[in-house]
């Protein structure tokens, strides 16, 4: 009752007129009826206060910003709208519970509660804060002189992808830690754990050798970059396009839809094909197989009129051409050169090439191939015939007829 007593000094007799005798005659736990109420009161107030206060800044802070030409400020006002009002209210909070004059154990379990509430806060600010500076980085260089080198682009997604995961699981490391420091059960345990670090230590390397590895290995991916996001790559013979790089491992969409989960260390023990690690640009081809006496010239200048008029964009003018590059002893092989701004359009573009080529040949007297055989005209003498019972062979006919038994 000493808090009580206190006040009542203060104030005067007023208050006990004022109030129900039930608030000071009735503690609940270590705090009386009257102290719950204030603290009631003083949490409403809290919310109420803090809504405001962030309302109050963020309209102040987007006045300022927009004297600025920088976006930075904008995404910094942009991420605090929600985690502010959280803080506040809990500086609040935590201020507004000393006038109520609480003891000491009502006190620490505000000012804990209050404390904790800030620590996510604060980490839910700087994640979303690291999520849309990334974005707007990223933004800010597409949009730039240097948006139009897609490698560069592509470096800096796989980069900033990359970077924004460590960033994020440190944060929620250390905020994680700072709450549990908190609680002194969980403060012996560290120390506990500190004092047997030597022996902790060698066991936690051992268990999670293959989690680090991996771990080191996705920020080595970021760093050399021999994948990046939106690469086309043929993997586990398989051919696609980077969709997500982790920190342990990466998602390639395949042409059909499908998804190819791979573990990050393959892409650094492995080999395989990066069809875009300098440019997306790429030849395809076509073959076809044609008749000897095809007209090889013509179908060239064919080639060119479906690049020109009919490739529907695909075709990016950079290269074309059409050689005999083997021949059997019943064909010739054409094979059609044509290139493309990227792996989906260079596909396309050879499976248009094909068909309108094939359309061609079947329209010419000597396109598609023939089989060829060579008759024999050789004939059997009438008296050999005669004495072995057999008909004399007709021109063009060098099958043996048997007469019938």
């Amino acid at each position: 009752m000493g808090a009580i007593d206190t006040l009542f000094q203060e104030h005067g007799s007023p208050l006990l007129e004022r109030l129900p005798p039930v608030f000071f005659t009735r503690p609940l736990w270590v705090l009386e009826a009257w102290q719950w109420l204030g603290l009631a009161v003083l949490l409403a107030g809290a919310w109420v206060l803090g809504q405001l206060g962030e309302a109050l800044v963020l309209r102040v802070g987007a006045r300022a910003a927009g004297l600025t030409k920088s976006g930075w400020d904008d995404e910094l006002l942009a991420a605090g709208k929600g985690p502010m009002r959280h803080m506040l209210g809990s500086l609040i909070a935590a201020t507004g519970a000393r006038l109520l004059m609480l003891p000491p154990p009502a006190q620490g379990t505000v000012d804990l509660g209050a404390r904790s509430i800030i620590i996510v806060a604060s980490a839910l600010f700087l994640l979303r804060f690291f999520t849309r500076a990334a974005r707007f980085l990223e933004t800010k260089v597409a949009q730039s002189p240097e948006g139009s080198d897609v490698a560069r682009v592509r470096g800096l997604r796989t980069q900033l992808s990359i970077l924004r995961r460590v960033v994020e699981v440190a944060v929620v490391l250390v905020a994680a830690s700072l709450l549990l420091l908190q609680f002194e059960a969980v403060r012996n345990v560290g120390v506990s754990l500190l004092a047997s670090a030597g022996l902790a230590g060698l066991v936690i390397g051992l268990a999670a050798q293959k989690s680090i590895s991996t771990l080191l290995a996705g920020i080595q991916l970021s760093i050399t970059q021999p994948i990046r996001i939106g690469d086309t790559v043929i993997v586990e013979n398989e051919w696609g396009w980077v969709e997500e790089i982790t920190l342990t491992y990466v998602v390639v969409k395949v042409w059909d839809l499908r998804r190819l989960v791979i573990p990050i260390t393959q892409f650094l023990e492995k080999p395989f094909q990066n069809w875009s690690k300098v440019s997306p640009d790429i030849l395809g081809t076509a073959e076809l197989y044609v008749d000897f006496r095809t007209d090889v010239p013509a179908v060239r200048a064919e080639l060119k009129r479906i690049l020109d008029e009919e490739s529907k964009g695909l075709w990016d003018g950079k290269a074309h051409g059409l050689q005999v590059t083997d021949l059997s002893e019943r064909t010739m092989k054409l094979r059609a050169l044509v290139s493309a701004s990227d792996a989906g359009k260079a596909f396309d573009l050879r499976c248009l090439v094909r068909e309108k080529l094939v359309a061609f040949l079947q329209a010419q007297p000597h396109g598609l191939p023939l089989l060829r055989a060579e008759a024999s005209h050789l004939a059997f003498p009438e008296e050999k015939t005669q004495g072995l019972g057999l008909m004399p062979a007709r021109p063009g006919n060098n099958a043996r007829v048997e007469p019938p038994r």
